[in-house]
Parts: C-alpha cells; sequence; structure tokens
C-alpha cells in the first residue's frame, strides 16, 4: 500500500512542477514582451521624431528649390527678350542694307540694259524687245534677290547658332560659378567657425538671473551697453553678426594691447593716457562686483521671501509664503511685472536704436531668427522657476553652486554644435565641477533624508535649473549673431512675462491656486526689490564689461557661488545658510572650475593678437 501511495503522489508532483515552470515561462514571456514593446515604443517614437525632421527639411528643400526653379526661369526669359531684340535690331540693319543693295543694283542694270541697246533716250523700240527686256531684269532681278536672301539666312543661321553656344557657354559658366561660389562660401564658413568656435565656444560666464555676458559662441561679437548721453565709438556701424576676424573692440573701450599696435608711434604716448585704460579697468572691475553682489542679494532676499529667517542675526523676520512652483510662477511674474517697464524706458537711451531693429526683426517675412530669440527666453524662463524653487529647499549657496555647473553641458554642446573639441584642461574643469557639486549636494540630500523632508527636490531642481541655462546660454548666442543684445533681452524678459501670465491664467481654471501669501505688502515690496537688483545687475554688468572687457568680467563673474555662499551666511545666518566644510570646498571647486574656463579664454584672446602680427 505505501507502495501505491508514493507512486499516486509523484505525478501530483509532476504536475505542479510542470504547472510552476509553465508560470515561470510565461512571467519570462510578459517580461519580455513588455520590454520588447517598451523598446518598439522608443524606436517607433524615435523614428517619428526623424520623420518629422526630415519632412521639415524636405519642405524647406522644396521651398528653395521652386525658388532657384524661378529664378532660373526669370534669367531664361531675360536672356530670351535681349536675344529677340537683338536680333530685330540686327534683322532691321540687315534689311536697310539689302534695300540699299537693291536699288544700287537695279539703277546700274537698268542704266547697263539702256546703254547696250545704242536706242536714244527718245526713241521708241518695238514691243517684243521692251518686254524681253523686262523679263530679263525681272529674272535677274529674281535670282540676285534669292542669292542675297539665300546669303542672309546662312548669316542669321550661323549668327544663331554662335548665340546659342554663347548662352550655352555662359550657362555653364554660371553653374561653375555658382558651384564654385558655394564651395568657397561653405569652405570660409567652416573655417571661421572652426577658428571661432575653438577659443570661444560657450564662453560665456553668467550670473545666473538672465544677465550673461562674455565671448560669443560663433562669430558675433556681444557689444556692451553705452551708458546714457554717450554714444558708442567704432563698432557703433559695424553689422552683428561680423566675421571673427574683424575683432572688432566693445564700444567705448579699446584695449591697451590693441591700442599699442595700432599705434604708428608707441614712444609718443604720454603718461596721462597711459594712466587712462587703468582707471577704465578699475571702474569697470567696480561695476562687475556691484553687479555680482546685486544678484547675490537677490538670491538671498528669494531664500528668505521662500523661508524667512534672521537678518544678520538681530531681525526675525517671516517667509512670505513657500516657494513651490506655483508660488514661484507668480513671484517671477511679479519680478518681470517691474523688470520689463523699467528695461523698455531705460533701453532707449542705452540703445537708440533699440524699436527700429526691434520692428524691423519683428517685421521680416523669414521667422526663423526669431525662434532662437524665443527659445533662450523660454529656457531661462524654465531656469528661473526652477532656481527659486531650489533656493527655497537647500538655501541659496547650494542653489547657486549647482547653477553653476553649467559648462557640463555647454562643453560637450560646443563639441557637438561647432566642433570645438574639448582641450585636456576643460576636461579636468568639468571633472572638478562634478566632484565640487557632489560634495555640496550630497550633504544636504543626506541631512534632508534623515530627518524626511523633501529638499532632494530641491537638488533635483537645481540641477534641472543648470540644464535649462545652459541651453539658454546656446540659443541667446546664437540669437545675438542677428539681433542685438538689447533688443534681445526685452524679447527674452517680454517671453518670460507672457509664458508666467499664460500658465497663471490657465492654472488658475483648472485649480492650480497659488498660497496665500502671510502679507501682501511684503511680496510687493520684495518683488520690486527683486526687480530692481536685476535691472541693477544687468546695467552694471554690461557698463562694467564696456570698461573691464568680457574676458576679465567673467573671472569677476566667477566668484557668483562663493559670494552668493557669503551673503547668505552673514544676511540670514541659520540651517539653510550654514555650510559644512565639505560644502565650502565644494562650492570653491566650482568657482575655480569657471574660474580656470575664464583664464583659458583669457589667455586665448591674448594669444590671438600675436598669431596676427606674427603672420
Amino acid at each position: 500500500m505505501g507502495q501505491v501511495d508514493h507512486a499516486s503522489s509523484h505525478p501530483n508532483d509532476e504536475s505542479k512542477i510542470a504547472r510552476e515552470a509553465l508560470r515561470k515561462v510565461s512571467q519570462d514571456l510578459r517580461a519580455l514582451q513588455d520590454e520588447l514593446s517598451g523598446q518598439l515604443n522608443q524606436d517607433i517614437a524615435r523614428l517619428q521624431g526623424t520623420k518629422h525632421r526630415l519632412l521639415n527639411d524636405i519642405e524647406i528643400l522644396e521651398e528653395e528649390y521652386q525658388t532657384l526653379k524661378d529664378e532660373v526661369g526669370t534669367l531664361r526669359e531675360q536672356h530670351s527678350v535681349e536675344l529677340s531684340r537683338q536680333q530685330l535690331a540686327q534683322q532691321q540693319v540687315w534689311a536697310k542694307k539689302l534695300a540699299q543693295a537693291l536699288a544700287t543694283h537695279l539703277q546700274g542694270r537698268l542704266t547697263q540694259d539702256i546703254y547696250a541697246g545704242g536706242t536714244p533716250v527718245g526713241v521708241t523700240t518695238a514691243p517684243d524687245g521692251s518686254l524681253q527686256n523686262a523679263y530679263q531684269l525681272l529674272s535677274s532681278l529674281d535670282s540676285s534677290l534669292n542669292d542675297t536672301l539665300h546669303s542672309l539666312q546662312q548669316d542669321l543661321n550661323s549668327y544663331q547658332s554662335s548665340l546659342s553656344q554663347q548662352i550655352s557657354r555662359m550657362h555653364s559658366m554660371e553653374q561653375q560659378g555658382e558651384a564654385l561660389l558655394e564651395a568657397l562660401v561653405s569652405r570660409l564658413s567652416l573655417q571661421l567657425q572652426t577658428q571661432i568656435a575653438r577659443p570661444r565656444a560657450i564662453a560665456t560666464v553668467t550670473n545666473g538671473n538672465g544677465s550673461a555676458y562674455g565671448q560669443p559662441l560663433n562669430g558675433y561679437q556681444q557689444r556692451p551697453l553705452s551708458p546714457p548721453g554717450q554714444s558708442p565709438t567704432g563698432a557703433h556701424a559695424l553689422p552683428y553678426n561680423q566675421p571673427a576676424h574683424s575683432q572688432p573692440h566693445h564700444q567705448g573701450y579699446v584695449p591697451a594691447s590693441a591700442s599699442a599696435n595700432s599705434t604708428s608711434n608707441p614712444t609718443a604716448t604720454a603718461p596721462n593716457q597711459a594712466k587712462k585704460p587703468a582707471s577704465a579697468f578699475q571702474k569697470g572691475l567696480i561695476f562687475i562686483v556691484l553687479s555680482t553682489l546685486a544678484l547675490s542679494v537677490h538670491n538671498v532676499l528669494v531664500g528668505i521671501i521662500g523661508y524667512g529667517g534672521n537678518i544678520f542675526g538681530q531681525i526675525p523676520i517671516e517667509g512670505i509664503f513657500p516657494l513651490n512652483i506655483p508660488n514661484s510662477l507668480m513671484l517671477l511674474w511679479l519680478r518681470m511685472l517691474v523688470v520689463l517697464p523699467l528695461m523698455c524706458l531705460v533701453a532707449q537711451k542705452i540703445y537708440p536704436k533699440v524699436w527700429g531693429e526691434l520692428r524691423q526683426f519683428l517685421g521680416q517675412p523669414d521667422k526663423r531668427p526669431l525662434f532662437p530669440v524665443i527659445a533662450s527666453g523660454c529656457f531661462l524662463f524654465m531656469s528661473q522657476v526652477l532656481i527659486y524653487k531650489a533656493i527655497s529647499d537647500i538655501g541659496p549657496g547650494v542653489a547657486v553652486t549647482l547653477l553653476f555647473m553649467y559648462p557640463l553641458i555647454t562643453v560637450p554642446l560646443a563639441w557637438f554644435l561647432f566642433g570645438d573639441r574639448p582641450t585636456p584642461l576643460r576636461g579636468l574643469v568639468m571633472f572638478a565641477i562634478t566632484i565640487g557639486i557632489v560634495f555640496t549636494a550630497l550633504p544636504r540630500i543626506s541631512s534632508d533624508l534623515a530627518v524626511g523632508t523633501v529638499s532632494p527636490w530641491g537638488v533635483f531642481a537645481g540641477l534641472l535649473s543648470s540644464a535649462a541655462f545652459a541651453l539658454y546660454l546656446v540659443s541667446m548666442q546664437i540669437s545675438f549673431r542677428k539681433l542685438h543684445p538689447v533688443p534681445a533681452t526685452l524679447i527674452q524678459f517680454s517671453t518670460i512675462f507672457v509664458l508666467t501670465s499664460l500658465i497663471l491664467m490657465v492654472g488658475s481654471v483648472l485649480g492650480l491656486e497659488t498660497a496665500q501669501p502671510s502679507s501682501y505688502t511684503s511680496l510687493y515690496i520684495a518683488a520690486f526689490l527683486l526687480g530692481g537688483l536685476t535691472l541693477l545687475g544687468y546695467l552694471f554688468n554690461n557698463f562694467g564689461v564696456r570698461l573691464m572687457g568680457a574676458a576679465q568680467a567673467s573671472i569677476v563673474a566667477a566668484s557668483g557661488p562663493v559670494l552668493t555662499a557669503v551673503m547668505a551666511y552673514i544676511i540670514t545666518p541659520g540651517e539653510k545658510s550654514t555650510l559644512q566644510s565639505i560644502q565650502w570646498i565644494g562650492v570653491i571647486l566650482v568657482t575655480l572650475g569657471v574660474l580656470a574656463l575664464s583664464l583659458e579664454r583669457l589667455g586665448k584672446k591674448a594669444k590671438a593678437p600675436k598669431k596676427v602680427n606674427a603672420a
């Protein structure tokens, strides 16, 4: 009996094992199906995006082909009209010559016939003889006319064949010239982009609040603002998309090296003239320091709005409202409500042609140059909203340090877009910035996870803000090739104002309400201060670049993270403004990385005139 029971239970075990194996196989198949379907969906989405891009390219190429076809048709019509005019004029000349030749020939033949007959003028001949003479004259006239017309036809055919050969030769030469010109332009453009992008790609050091400055990305020299009542010198009449070899100086500022090279008699320089560049440099340094201070105080004020604090450790101030995404949008909208009208008032004084250029730029039929300007405004909008969120969650010092990690994105973008291969120094700088970001962010994340707060989202917002800011820098420098920085800045600020207004209106309809501030008066005063600090930072920055030079100004602006952390610790000492030792090391590493990039650009800028003089 035991053997029978054992035999009966054995098939049950085998069936269970089989069912278990079947269940595992079915689970594996489902997982494989999900994985394959996910990959296929991603491939389909990527292919659809590629398809849309190719369709757009095809439409653009078709439009260009149609335009070229119309131009070729117009040229052919012009050639045919000109040819017909020439042929008609030549035919008229030949007809006149033919009439003269026929008249001369007929006169000669008639005279010969009259004298050959020997009959006096007054004597009449027989009707048969006169008729025969008339027939002979007509036959000779007909033969001469046929010969003349035949020769004219041959001449016309030869002229027509020669003209057609010349026209075909002109068409072939025109096509060859177009091909040579296109190849020459592409070669020159490639060489210029290579020469410009290597020392200058993504050479903008900014303060993180939309007041960017520095060297251009690819061929556009950013012109700083001229103060009210002072007209810019030299470079004012130059086009915006000037080639790189022109190298215009900033308005109202000529570096000492450039002035020394351009002076025909260096020994005639007076001592008081040598002191002027030094004084201009000192004034520019003061302006750049004031700009950096204004924007550091701006970031500290954003932190006070979000979480409050004790001013200088003595005056307690309550936070106005927590800066989540809706509240950050509201604060940014109020800030633009202050900055945009003031910027419109100041723009006319610092750049008199601003409204004329805006009308011309917005009224042109080709709207493609407008897209980078609007895109830069959108990226700046995203960066500002996210940095407000990050400052409120993790403090100004850590948030601004995370914002200054944008070289980790701009350096690869320069390699991808402009062929500017990273140097070993840039690789070392990127590594130092990465280590600095880790040192700065990890202690904050670990401490906040230990107490159960949500500030890791603040770190994530700071990283996203840096990515958006890097894209803003790229699109901004592309837009500065076609448009002066002052009207471009107006379009960017207008884009931010429109985006915040639309999102707030749509959010109110969808139920996304902003929080109630603790005091509306405090909110309005804080927004006015933010707008005023933004405008002051923008103006100080541009005046400083005009006097000091963009490369030198970027070195001073690289101190933004350290200065913001110090200002936050002095103005609002507390938990979020107090940094650990390893965080201070991270802030200093990021600052040194950005400073090294600025020094590299300054060194390449100093080597460029030496190469030109040697050539």
